[in-house]
């Protein structure tokens, strides 16, 4: 399953848009300051879900000085850091128990440690700067994977992942969609990207009923795939693009 229904998009933009104002009066605070209350709201939130023992962990866009204490949660099954300083996977490397993993747009740049995480059925790791993805095709149960915003190369490691449902590549350098011919369990595509990858492949993937994709970066031969799958049932739905302040 996608994290959230894409009909939703165009509501929660709105209500972006709609909350966008200029801050005005009060005392401006200084660096240090904001660096503080982030630690301290980010470290209650810790302190939190160790208290509660919770089942999801969510420390997005917080900052931590020290992220191996999360890894003393072995009651954590699902771990959001994306939009974080979180930079080692080695400093939670003890939660096997993981299943759901969140580490976009965070400092990570080795994904060697992924081995540790053979339990996980999701991740997403967006616009990391790693050179090497080839550890996510050790996670043989994952079932929804979201990368970009990175080279990804031929993505061969996805012909490793038999139980992959859900793929989501955002503004992807992509040489190749080789690797999905005949996936057997893909069922929702993401192509939120720009590629001259040949998009015949996407027609041999037996159980693809779903593609999101934005239509005005195809060529011709890209659009007569889309318009193909679409005649034999396949949902297109166009992205569109959102502009948030």
């Amino acid at each position: 399953m996608l994290p959230f229904p894409r009909s939703a998009l165009f509501a929660a933009a709105l209500m972006v848009l709609s909350a966008c104002q200029l801050e005005t009066g009060g005392t401006p605070q200084t660096l240090e300051e904001l660096q503080a209350e982030r630690l301290a709201a980010t470290q209650a939130k810790v302190e939190n879900c160790r208290d509660s023992v919770c089942g999801r962990l969510n420390l997005d866009s917080g900052y931590l000085e020290d992220y191996s204490q999360v890894a003393e949660l072995d009651h954590v099954t699902a771990f959001m850091a994306s939009f974080t300083d979180f930079s080692d996977l080695s400093d939670i490397a003890p939660m096997t128990q993981l299943v759901e993993l969140h580490i976009g747009r965070t400092q990570v740049t080795d994904l060697s440690e992924l081995k540790n995480f053979t339990s996980l059925t999701l991740l997403h790791a967006q616009n990391l700067q790693v050179q090497d993805y080839s550890a996510i095709g050790q996670l043989s149960g994952l079932q929804e994977l979201a990368l970009g915003g990175s080279d990804l190369g031929d993505m061969a490691f996805v012909r490793q992942l038999s139980q992959l449902r859900s793929l989501t590549l955002s503004r992807a350098d992509i040489t190749s969609l080789e690797a999905l011919r005949r996936h057997p369990s893909l069922e929702v595509l993401d192509l939120d990207t720009s590629t001259e990858a040949d998009f015949s492949v996407l027609k041999t993937i037996p159980n693809l009923r779903e593609i999101y994709i934005t239509p005005w970066e195809l060529s011709e031969e890209q659009q007569a795939v889309i318009d193909e799958l679409e005649a034999n049932g396949v949902t297109i739905a166009k992205e569109l693009a959102i502009i948030v302040c």
